[in-house]
């Protein structure tokens, strides 16, 4: 018990007590399946509480790494489900009780389509992912419930507004720490942008 109260503090200091404007962010660079799959006991009982799956439990590890980066919404019910869809690989949801539920207890849903490359990237890249998708959760929050409705109205009818609406969620998981592993896997940012944004922030290199 002891051993796993360690384990906590220690990924607790590791992940919640970043400041990007130092030098070099303290979260890290690269998440290795090897180094991290030990942590997974720890890393459920520090972020795991409000967390489940469906049909996506190799997920698990890389959920939690993305979530340790998003303090403020350790607090929300996330889900995350591997099922069959059309359209993207991975896609931020959340429930439409969300409009009449207090903040706490809001859903947001990440769904990965089933036999998609999402389940074949490496940690990092996992971590990359799901952490952009996450990044939408804080767009939502900020919009409301009705006004992120609007904007998915907008999202869908407008090339120019989506990439604006994803370059945007870039943008707040680099905000969080995430800059390292936007740089190996986004989309919609170049990797010039990333890597100047990251030397702003005190990532170094």
């Amino acid at each position: 018990m002891l051993k796993t109260a360690f384990y906590i503090l220690a990924i607790s200091f590791l992940f919640n007590t970043v400041s990007l404007s130092q030098t070099e962010s303290r979260y890290p660079k690269n998440y290795l399946e090897a180094e991290y799959t030990p942590l997974l006991d720890s890393l459920r009982l520090a972020y795991g509480e409000k967390i489940s799956y469906k049909n996506s439990g190799q997920m698990e590890l890389a959920t939690l790494l993305a979530i340790s980066h998003y303090p403020f919404l350790q607090n929300r019910k996330v889900k995350v489900i591997i099922r069959k869809v059309k359209g993207a690989p991975v896609e931020a949801s959340f429930s439409p009780l969300n409009v009449v539920t207090p903040a706490r207890a809001k859903v947001y849903k990440i769904i990965i389509k089933e036999n998609s490359f999402m389940e074949r990237l490496s940690l990092n890249k996992q971590v990359a992912a799901l952490g952009h998708e996450m990044a939408h959760f804080i767009q939502y929050e900020e919009r409301g419930y009705f006004g992120t409705l609007f904007g998915l109205l907008h999202y869908v009818s407008s090339d120019k507004y989506r990439i604006k609406f994803e370059k945007t969620a870039d943008k707040i998981a680099m905000d969080h720490g995430l800059g390292p592993q936007m740089l190996e896997f986004a989309f919609y940012t170049s990797k010039e942008d990333i890597q100047n944004f990251m030397n702003q922030m005190g990532y170094g290199n």
